[in-house]
This record gives C-alpha cells, structure tokens and sequence, in this order.
C-alpha cells in the first residue's frame, strides 16, 4: 500500500519513536522492513539482544507503523492511531512492561490478561499486538500459557517477545517465534544519543564507553562519577603504583573511606587494565573506554594486563561475597604492583 500525504504539518506527540528514529539498528529494522513489504511478517517475533539498545523502542515503533494509513510502515506519529498507542490507550495494542512491581517474574496472570484483551474482535483493519517486554522472565506457567497464543493465534495477531537473555525461553516458545536480533551501538551513535538527553560534555564518551553499546545503560550510569570521580580514582591508582606499599595501602584505605559502595570504583580500576591491554594489542587503533586518559595508560605486556584484569574483577566477586572490604582491596592493590 502507497503511503498517502500528510494531512498536516502537526509534529509527532512527545516521546513518540518511530522505526527511522532507533539508532544503530539498521540492520534489525531493515529485516523487519523486508518482511513486512513481502507480506511475511511473522505472527510472532522475538527481538533480543544486549539491554537498552533500542528492542522495546522498535517493538512500540512496530506497532506504530503496523497501525498508521498515513504512513504505513514508517508512522507519521500524529495520527489518531500513532498518538493513541504512544499514550498507551490503543484497545488493539497491549504491552506487558515486565514483571508487577512486588514480583520478580511475569505471572501466568499478566499472560493470561493479555490473551483476553488480544482475543477480543479488533477495532481497526490493522492486526492487534501484544508485547511482551523482558520476556525472560515470564515463569514457566506464563510461558506454557502463552504457548496456547503462538500455537493458535486469533485472527491478524501480531505477538513481540522482547528479552535480553533469549536462553531463558523454554524450547518450544523459541521454535515458534521468528527471531529479530539487535546489536550494540557505535560509541558515536551512544554519545548522540547521550547528547539528544543532555547528557553531553566531556563525559560523554566515557559514559557511551563504559555502557558497551547500550544507550540505555549510558543514560542510567552517574554522569558525576564519570565525570570526576572516574578521572580521580585512576590518577590516584597511578600515583599508588609509584609510592610502594604505602602508597598502596594508602589508596585502599582512601577508596575504603570514600565509596560506600566499591564495585562501581573497581570497575573503572578493571577498564583501566582492558585499555592497557587493547592499546597493547591494537596500538592506535584500540577503542579505549578511557579516551581521555590515554596518555598516562600503564605501559603493560598482555599476560600482565589479564592477569590484573583477573585480579580486579576477582575482587569484585569476593566483595560481593561479603569479604572484608580494607584487606581485599590491599590484597588486590598488592597484586596489582607485582
């Protein structure tokens, strides 16, 4: 079908995502494009990939496009139909956002209120669809009873599962659904898309390096921390390199005092590791997570900077055990300067 005119000159209602507005995931979206335009778009998908890299966005953006006359495909965004499922009051879209706030699964219940609602006689000549967002943790009675849907769907039905860990999935659901997967993003996409949320500056990089891809985790991170308590931790690191066991000592006790929470610190200490061990490997062409620290990067062989990497990420496991937090850290630091 031919997409008609525009009717007006209105812009899209906030917060309204269309598929040509999803960022770095050309590749996903041009399937779904190609399926759609031979008319063999699967009556149910499942979109997975890394976390906040833009599923649920193209699965909301899917319905938009599935639904709009003025635009079909790509959404105008301004229709009746766009503004109705951007606000959530579309009786033929339903979404599943995840599991209920006092649960940590998707209950049988919010399945089965799904099937009702998709079971009823559509409003419109467009297909009814139901999303199902973190689908990894619908239980295993949910996902028998969402069977029950993909087995039979009901008239022009159009079900998107959406999960970051697809193995999650009984078997039998997985056979049944025809999978869509999404990439990370470039750090450039990341950083635009940091900026777009004013989230720019200095730091932008380093929140887009450090989110490996994922937007999503970008705009959740503490911009202040990567901002200066990032550069502070690793200078310090440096100077306790050169200040023997004292300085070592020293800077535990200061990350001790300071971070109620270390795991985030150790982080950095660990990705300080992988960019000595990337530049190493790759010279100038190595994608670092700390840019902007480049120059003052321990000058390491391989086998040393995976043997500290090891070391940094083991500590973070013995902290989450619960280990004394003062001699973990003095142990690893110790670790770290042989």
């Amino acid at each position: 079908m031919s997409a008609r005119p525009r009717r007006d000159a209105a812009a899209p209602a906030p917060h309204t995502v269309r598929l040509g507005d999803v960022r770095g995931q050309e590749r996903a979206i041009g399937f779904l494009r190609r399926a759609w335009e031979r008319r063999r778009l699967a009556h149910a998908l499942l979109f997975t990939g890394p976390a906040g890299v833009g599923k649920l966005a193209t699965a909301r953006a899917l319905a938009l496009g599935l639904h709009c006359d003025v635009a079909p495909f790509d959404a105008c965004g301004t229709c009746d139909a766009c503004r109705t499922i951007v606000a959530g009051t579309h009786p033929d879209v339903r979404v599943v956002t995840g599991p209920l706030p006092e649960r940590r699964d998707i209950a049988i219940e919010q399945v089965r209120e799904l099937q009702r609602e998709l079971g009823f006689r559509a409003m419109s000549a467009h297909p009814k669809i139901g999303i199902v967002n973190d689908a990894e943790y619908l239980t295993l009675q949910a996902q028998n009873a969402l069977l029950k849907t993909l087995e039979e769907p009901g008239g022009d039905t159009v079900l998107v599962l959406v999960a970051v860990n697809a193995s999650a999935l009984a078997p039998t659901i997985l056979s049944r659904c025809q999978r869509v997967t999404f990439d990370p993003l470039p750090t450039a996409d990341v950083v635009a898309i940091l900026e777009a949320h004013g989230r720019g500056g200095p730091e932008a990089h380093a929140l887009a390096a450090y989110a490996e891809g994922s937007p999503g985790q970008a705009l959740v991170f503490d911009a202040e921390f990567f901002a200066h308590r990032r550069r502070e931790i690793l200078t310090r690191l440096a100077a306790a390199g050169r200040g023997g066991f004292k300085g070592l000592a020293d800077f535990a006790q200061e990350l001790v005092s300071e971070d109620k929470d270390l795991v985030p610190a150790l982080t950095v200490i660990a990705s300080w590791y992988r960019d000595a061990l990337r530049q190493r490997a790759l010279g100038a062409d190595a994608e670092l997570r700390n840019a902007d620290l480049a120059t003052e990067l321990p000058d390491l062989s391989i086998a040393a900077s995976l043997r500290n990497l090891e070391t940094t990420y083991g500590t973070i496991i013995a902290l989450r055990q619960n280990a004394n937090r003062n001699l973990t850290l003095v142990r690893m630091l110790l670790q770290l300067a042989s």
